[in-house]
């Protein structure tokens, strides 16, 4: 029993750590996922802009669509906690993407980035996930994507 006791006692630091919100924020930069992730980006003052809740909300139910294409969906916020593929990202970053996409303070913007690191599109309103899968699936490296997976 007690080695039990003793057993728990050393991953009760181990749970706590694993639990929702209490992940430290992480720095993220652009060329960890050159060639590797396509990104959208998704730039807002905070998250209550109702820009960014319906972006969120047009994301639902295209989790699939997500993996299959590598893309990963990342929040930029001035104010407030900074998202990358649900991970947090640490406020120095979140600034470094907003100069780097010249983003005006207050500004509501989505960014598509492609695996080569380079802004595909760009939109002041939220936009809808199929039209952003439909641009990603007429690009060249996609279409070499979908060849390889569907063995031709």
């Amino acid at each position: 029993m007690r080695r039990v006791c003793l057993s728990l006692l050393y991953l009760l630091p181990l749970a706590v750590l694993c639990q929702p919100g209490t992940s430290t924020p992480m720095p993220f930069n652009l060329s960890d996922h050159q060639w590797t992730h396509r990104l959208l980006l998704v730039f807002a003052p905070s998250d209550e802009h109702p820009d960014l809740l319906a972006q969120r909300h047009m994301t639902t139910g295209f989790a699939d669509g997500f993996r299959d294409r590598n893309l990963l969906f990342v929040t930029v916020l001035e104010r407030g906690e900074s998202l990358a593929d649900n991970q947090p990202v640490d406020d120095t970053s979140a600034a470094v993407l907003r100069e780097q996409f010249s983003i005006a303070p207050g500004g509501f913007a989505v960014v598509l980035v492609g695996k080569d690191g380079t802004e595909k599109r760009r939109s002041e309103r939220p936009v809808s996930i199929e039209s952003v899968f439909e641009q990603i699936d007429q690009m060249p490296m996609r279409q070499r994507e979908m060849r390889q997976r569907d063995g031709g």
